[in-house]
């Protein structure tokens, strides 16, 4: 069973990498975003994505190996994945229903998103590879990895469609908020506590 269900998955996967980047070429071809709810490019999109994220848990579950004990990076792994699970459900929460998967109930810049400009994406590729280093399958591992790049890849392509619905706003957005991880910013707000811990020391001190 873990042959073919990887088989699934892989092709999937594959064929959903391709077709984004066919589209990162050419955004105007409209694979993602689809240019609407029933078209045939948001049938295929939807299918492959739910195809392969499907088939990468269950690989997860079905194919984990127990003979590798309880070492630390099975733990870390598991930690990632339900820290990246948690964050990805308040993302999602966050953005809105309205807004889930290239909606237009308009440009959410506060909270999580002040981290980053994809949150469900930043979160989610974390959360399946360390699902995958937690269960030590190797064909979780690569179905996890294919996710992972076509995450990256559909949030590139979300670029020019959200450029074409917000305007400048997402420009300016887009020029203070990195596209995943927003480490200048994460640097930034270490530098200032530390100051203030240092500050706070000092004034303590008799």
């Amino acid at each position: 069973m873990l042959g073919p269900l990887l088989a699934l998955g892989g092709a999937a996967g594959v064929t959903l990498i391709g077709l984004l980047i066919w589209t990162s070429l050419d955004p105007d071809r409209g694979f993602w975003p689809p240019p609407s709810h029933w078209s045939w490019q948001s049938l295929l999109f939807w299918s492959l994505f739910r195809t392969l994220n499907i088939a990468a848990l269950v690989l997860a579950a079905l194919d984990w190996q127990p003979w590798h004990g309880l070492s630390l990076d099975r733990v870390a792994g598991g930690a990632v994945a339900i820290l990246g699970g948690g964050l990805y459900v308040a993302a999602c929460y966050a953005l809105g229903r309205g807004n889930l998967y290239c909606g237009k109930d308009g440009l959410v810049t506060q909270g999580m998103y002040r981290w980053t400009r994809n949150p469900q994406y930043a979160t989610a590729i974390p959360a399946y590879l360390g699902l995958a280093l937690a269960s030590h399958s190797l064909a979780a591992g690569v179905l996890a990895m294919l996710l992972a790049l076509a995450f990256i890849l559909m949030a590139r392509a979300e670029e020019p469609w959200l450029e074409s619905v917000y305007g400048q706003s997402y420009l300016d957005y887009r020029q203070e908020v990195a596209r995943f991880y927003n480490w200048r910013h994460a640097v930034a707000l270490a530098r200032l506590e530390l100051s203030k811990l240092e500050r706070a020391l000092k004034e303590a001190r008799p």
